[in-house]
């Protein structure tokens, strides 16, 4: 990495980060220090700062006294919160996607594909990579940045618990018939029953990351 544009490099440096939450490298409470990031990506203390408060406004990180900047944990009342507001907002976002998916079905098809390869191969990393990219996929096609930008900062305060769900718990396999009835309700351009569906999968995750221990958790 450069700083000739240090947005740029802030940019690049906070996806650094995310990347390596979502890996499992970097874990809740884990605090982040500006100097070693610096040394390790190869650029300036003030990049890794705006990183840090662009990942602290997107909830991935904390700020916590007399510690610094720490990867954020959630108490289980904050991932039900989350969970609730975000299965309205995917909901939301199938049925605004829902016309562009009908003129062009195509990346919806291929992705659905690539989560059954991954639940036959029990490819658990290739699974959650193409999960992360089917959720993804609704907002983008919806058009709308301010809902892809607030499923962004939700999606990114769950990354590590999501993380230890899919590792964790094989079962979480079984979510792919979930994905095949939002995308059969999506090609069928039933806007009801893709909401329904997309509503029901994102509780369906939560319930799986509250079953996790408590040592995964953030104090009540």
């Amino acid at each position: 990495m450069t700083d000739r544009d240090p947005l740029s490099t802030a940019q690049q440096v906070a996806s650094a980060i995310t990347q390596a939450v979502r890996g499992g490298h970097l874990v809740p409470g884990q605090r982040l220090t500006e100097t070693e990031l610096a040394s390790r990506h190869g650029v300036s203390r003030s990049s890794v700062r705006e990183a840090f408060q662009r990942l602290t406004v997107d909830g991935l990180l904390a700020f916590e006294p007399h510690r610094g900047v720490t990867v954020r944990r959630l108490s289980r009342k904050e991932v039900d919160d989350l969970f609730a507001v975000r299965s309205s907002l995917e909901a939301l976002a199938v049925g605004l996607a829902l016309p562009a998916l009908q003129a062009e079905p195509a990346g919806l098809r291929t992705l659905q594909v690539e989560m059954d390869d991954a639940v036959a191969a029990n490819d658990m990393a290739r699974f959650s990579e193409a999960n992360t990219r089917f959720h993804a996929l609704f907002p983008a096609a919806a058009n709308n940045a301010v809902l892809t930008e607030t499923l962004t900062r939700l999606s990114n305060s769950l990354y590590w618990l999501q993380f230890r769900m899919l590792v964790d718990r094989e079962d979480v396999f079984a979510s792919n018939a979930e994905h095949r009835r939002i995308v059969e309700a999506v090609l069928a351009d039933d806007r009801q029953i893709a909401e329904t569906a997309m509503r029901e999968h994102v509780v369906a995750s939560g319930a799986l990351i509250q079953r996790l221990s408590d040592d995964h958790f953030a104090p009540a």
